[in-house]
């Protein structure tokens, strides 16, 4: 009996944990205007991204293939802009 709450008890917690850190609150830090490329650079060099290949997935999508820390790592740069999704006809394929 006393595995069965021991067992309980855990999942609880973990529950508990794992539903507290997809609710946490945000804090948005202002960058001044003008700046945003200075920042986006900056965050690049703090996670030594380098040397990078580019592909352009969609018109607000830039994918990149970069070396950190001496290997591949995916980098995706997305817009997300509900009022350019709604202009946008994305194109639709079937195939047998």
């Amino acid at each position: 009996m006393s595995k069965i709450l021991f067992v309980l008890l855990v999942l609880l917690m973990m529950f508990i944990l794992f539903t507290s850190i997809e609710s946490r609150a945000r804090e948005w830090s202002r960058i001044p205007q003008y700046f945003v490329n200075k920042r986006v650079t900056n965050f690049l060099d703090e996670h030594r991204i380098t040397n990078c290949f580019e592909f352009l997935e969609t018109p607000t999508n830039l994918l990149l293939k970069c070396w950190k820390n001496n290997r591949l790592t995916d980098v995706s740069i997305e817009i997300l802009d509900a009022e350019w999704r709604d202009n946008y006809d994305f194109p639709m394929s079937a195939s047998i």
